[in-house]
Formats: structure tokens, sequence, C-alpha cells
């Protein structure tokens, strides 16, 4: 198992500090989020040499338009492309959202028999992620998979692999361990986002949310879960300071490790 930390957490600053933010902290590796940034084909080369700071294991395919960037199926394809480049084992992607009118992404979605195949993802595992609830008063469902047991089903289904978000689940107020045993069962999870959720925020700081999170990791210790999990928290979450985002950073790269059972030398 190997616990890694999203680049989206520290979108503000320069991708080479992240990473070194990020290896001082005590993760293994890296998931990269592909932004705007990504505009510049040059920019492969500033990843590439982040590589060397720490591993890029995962990728988090855009949810945000990038002008230089076609639409879907394409950006699926461009990610798993970065992905070969740079090494990493895992593209996650997000399902289609009827909220945001992605038609065209919806009608190729649904026609895909085995997305492995098709999108030629070879020894590249393509993770779907379980969506939320979106909203305060009205909880709004804008994604075509919103039950997380529909998109199980769909995966199995057309050959894809699973990442299981911890803080989307909770929004639908879903017990985390219970929902990451019926991932587990399907033997294709490939990735856990972390972060707590309470009080209609999500991506919090572990412990200050309503999750489970000691007893999840404990489970995931339990029954050899041997993938990533990754720390995915809210900017806002993270102070601005040097000093005081490398003191929760370690900390919680401490607590992980704690409730996982490893060791520093695993």
């Amino acid at each position: 198992m190997k616990i890694l930390f999203s680049t989206g957490c520290l979108y503000y600053l320069p991708l080479k500090d992240v990473f070194h933010v990020a290896r001082k902290a005590g993760f293994d590796g890296c998931d990269l989020v592909i932004d705007g940034r990504f505009n510049n084909d040059r920019y492969i080369e500033t990843v590439m040499e982040c590589g060397e700071i720490l591993p890029i294991c995962s990728i988090h395919a855009p949810f945000v338009r990038i002008k230089s960037w076609v639409a879907n199926p394409d950006i699926l394809t461009r990610t798993i492309d970065i992905a070969r480049k740079v090494g990493a084992r895992i593209v996650n992607f997000h399902p289609p959202s009827w909220y945001s009118m992605e038609m065209k992404f919806i009608k190729w979605f649904k026609k895909v028999a085995d997305f492995q195949e098709e999108l030629g993802c070879g020894d590249i595992a393509l993770a779907i992620e379980n969506m939320p609830l979106v909203g305060k008063r009205v909880m709004l469902a804008p994604y075509i998979f919103n039950d997380y047991e529909d998109l199980i089903a769909f995966g199995l289904e057309r050959n894809l692999f699973f990442t299981y978000d911890t803080t989307h689940l909770g929004t639908f107020g879903g017990d985390s361990v219970a929902v990451f045993l019926k991932y587990f069962r399907t033997k294709r999870l490939k990735n856990i986002h972390l972060s707590d959720y309470g009080n209609f925020k999500s991506h919090l700081f572990l412990g200050t949310g309503e999750l489970s999170i000691v007893k999840l990791l404990n489970t995931l210790r339990r029954l050899g879960y041997d993938e990533f999990v990754t720390l995915e928290l809210a900017p806002d979450e993270l102070p601005r300071t040097q000093e005081w985002l490398m003191k929760m950073l370690a900390y919680e790269t401490a607590f992980m490790r704690l409730h996982l059972g490893m060791t520093d030398n695993e």
C-alpha cells in the first residue's frame, strides 16, 4: 500500500513546490491533477522533473475545461498518454454530468463496451470515481451515476476500475466502511480518495468530520488492501504558511500510517 498526496490540494503553488512539500511530509508519491497549466505542451517537461522528486503514481483527468484540449473521450485518451509518459499506473476520471450538459460525453460513455480496450489503456487502469451530491438546502444529484452500486455494476460490465472517494460518499450519508467493502470485493479498487465530511462541508481534515476514518483505515489494514490511498483535502483546509503547512501534512501522514499499520520502512 502507498499513501499519495493530491496535487489539487495545493493547486495555487508551482507544481515542483507541491512535490517537494509532499516528499518532506512523508508521502510515497503524488496523484497528479491535470489543470489549466497543461495548456502548454512544454509543461510535460516540468511534470517529468516532478517525477524525479516523488513518483507520480496516479493521474486525475481534468474536471475543468482546458482550452487546448478538445473534449471527452479525447481528454481521457490524452490523460492516458501522459500517464504512460510519466509511469503512472492509474488514470482517474469523473462520470458524465447531465447538469453540466455533457451530452456528447454521455452519448459516447454509454456506448463503450470495454473502456480498457477501446481507449488502449494497456497496463494502465482507468478508474471511475463515485461522485457527490451538491448543494445545502437542496441537494442535487448532477451525474448520470449517483448511486455507487449502479456505478459499480456499470464498471464491472464495461471493464473499468474504481476510485472510492470517502467525502463524496459522505454527502449521501452512507457508511464509508460498508461501501469500501463493496468496492473491495470487486477486486478492481485501485485508489481511495481520503478526506472527512461533515455539516455539508467536503474534503475536510481527517478526524474533523463525521466519517469513520479510523475504522476505515483499520479495515484496509486488516483486509490487506494493497493499492493507493490518496489524501485529497480542500485547499482552504490547509494553512498558507510553510511552517504550519508542513506540520499539518506531516500529522496527516503520521495519522494515516499509524492506522494503516505502516512503518517508516514500508
